[in-house]
């Protein structure tokens, strides 16, 4: 079952409100961005911004063409001090997703090699805006954001409206607050010293609110990715799976309504119990408890993935990134799906959005050159390969990078001197899905057949098969009813 959202939904971020009333606007088709206010729109709808987004473009636009310093908007933005470097990355990268969401945003933004930034796109003043306008459209806006949470409860079979299911707990705050919030950023990018900071951090929400559930949820969470992603100096894997689900249930008895700790639990039945059926039913579940929270529609979206639904993935994915642009991981499966509906330009894009964030993602890295290699763009796919991370410490680096240059020069008809060693063997440490695709592009069936069966011993590779019917490296032996036999 594929939960929605109803068709209005989107008007609850994207919706057709003007703010409060305006002073000058300045115009880059097809958007205007009201200075004074910081509210940038699109075709008369505003497009929601963080308020450190807003206020960069602000600063970029304050002289269009001019270079902006990176220590000048740093200063700007965090007064304070104490800022990571990566966060102006982030923010720059915001603005141009907020502009260009389909493309890289370098049409709008410019970077100045280790000076700074430019708004290079015309910019124009426009007239001001009629006083009154604003708080009209913003009082029916609000009446649209209800409507739309009222066809969501229905759409996704939760209690009535009126039990207050969909409402937000009360916002924590202070240094809980910000605890909460840290412990969140820190763990969506799921490496191990990132996990440690974030489990720190939730303790903390803990210790200063005790009665709030987010602090066990984000423990539970940070105990699933340690199970799955199998850090095992944080946890053994039985031991993180058992953690994560007491402190899912820690939370959920203080708030029966936490659909970030039902999360958890669909995350456990995908991750441990490899049962797509149950971890889908808890997913919808805990979407219709807390619809806007993003890695519920990442989890569900992974799920329709591994049903062989590229579509229906892309669109949960999509809803993610929405909900939470600064999470590479989301960004990365939305990529990956992209993939294999096979709109390899789209995947490009959203993958280069990844490495934006995280340049250490080696799972991106691998994917863009997939999507750059199906494009064609073979110096640009081994110049993403030459750079990739390994995956873990345990991966053989040098044979995974070796066998992914070998595929994408092969594969736009590069002629090879000399072939890895293709051999189906013990695949501990050898991606035997590039193994595979290798051996068919040389026509040895055959062996692409016995490295794919190596690969699916593995339980959970079992419950992902179904991918291999949608990545472009099989699509010449989706003819071959032993291969057919592997995924169907």
């Amino acid at each position: 079952m594929t939960a929605a959202w109803p068709a209005e939904a989107p008007g609850a971020l994207h919706g057709e409100v003007y703010g409060p009333t305006m002073g000058v606007r300045l115009g880059f088709s097809p958007f205007t961005f009201d200075r004074d206010e910081r509210v940038l729109r699109r075709d008369g709808r505003m497009v929601p911004l963080a308020p450190k987004v807003a206020e960069a473009l602000a600063l970029l636009l304050a002289e269009p063409g001019a270079l902006v310093e990176k220590n000048a908007l740093r200063d700007a933005l965090w007064p304070e001090g104490f800022v990571e470097d990566g966060n102006l990355t982030q923010t720059i990268y915001l603005i141009r997703r907020a502009l260009d969401p389909d493309g890289d945003g370098r049409a709008f933004v410019e970077t100045v090699p280790k000076r700074g930034y430019r708004f290079v796109a015309p910019v124009t003043v426009l007239a001001d805006v009629p006083p009154g306008r604003g708080m009209r459209e913003r009082a029916r806006f609000a009446l649209r954001s209800a409507a739309a949470l009222v066809a969501f409860a229905f759409a996704s079979g939760g209690a009535s409206v009126g039990s207050g299911w969909w409402l937000n707990p009360p916002a924590l705050t202070g240094e809980a607050a910000r605890a909460y919030a840290v412990g969140e950023y820190d763990w969506n990018r799921r490496t191990e010293p990132m996990l440690r900071a974030a489990m720190e951090q939730f303790t903390r929400v803990i210790e200063l609110a005790p009665d709030d559930a987010r602090g066990y949820a984000g423990l539970a969470a940070a105990y699933v990715t340690a199970g799955d992603w199998h850090y095992d100096r944080i946890a053994p894997t039985d031991v993180a799976f058992r953690k994560a689900a007491e402190y899912a249930h820690e939370a959920l008895r203080r708030d029966p309504h936490s659909g970030e700790a039902m999360t958890s639990l669909g995350w456990i039945a995908l991750a441990r119990d490899v049962d797509l059926d149950r971890a889908e039913r808890i997913f919808t579940t805990a979407i219709a408890l807390r619809p806007n929270y993003a890695p519920t529609y990442e989890f569900m979206g992974i799920v329709h993935l591994y049903r062989g639904d590229a579509e229906s993935a892309r669109t949960m994915l999509r809803r993610a990134t929405e909900l939470d642009p600064l999470s590479p991981i989301d960004l990365y499966w939305y990529g990956s799906s992209l993939y294999y509906a096979h709109r390899f330009a789209e995947a490009r894009t959203a993958l280069r959005g990844v490495l934006d964030l995280d340049a250490q993602n080696a799972s991106a890295h691998e994917v863009l050159a997939l999507a750059d290699t199906e494009l064609g763009l073979r110096d640009e796919a081994l110049h993403v390969i030459e750079h990739m991370p390994p995956k873990s410490m345990q991966e053989d680096s040098y044979t995974h990078r070796e066998m992914a240059m070998a595929f994408t020069a092969m594969r736009t008809g590069q002629r090879l001197q000399r072939l890895p060693d293709l051999r189906p063997r013990d695949p501990q440490h050898v991606d035997t899905e590039m193994a595979a695709a290798l051996c068919i592009l040389l026509g040895r069936r055959d062996s692409a057949l016995a490295w794919l069966r190596l690969g699916l011993r593995d339980p959970k590779a079992r419950i992902e098969r179904k991918m291999l019917a949608l990545d472009p490296r099989f699509a010449a032996v989706h003819d071959d009813a032993r291969f057919r036999a592997l995924w169907g």
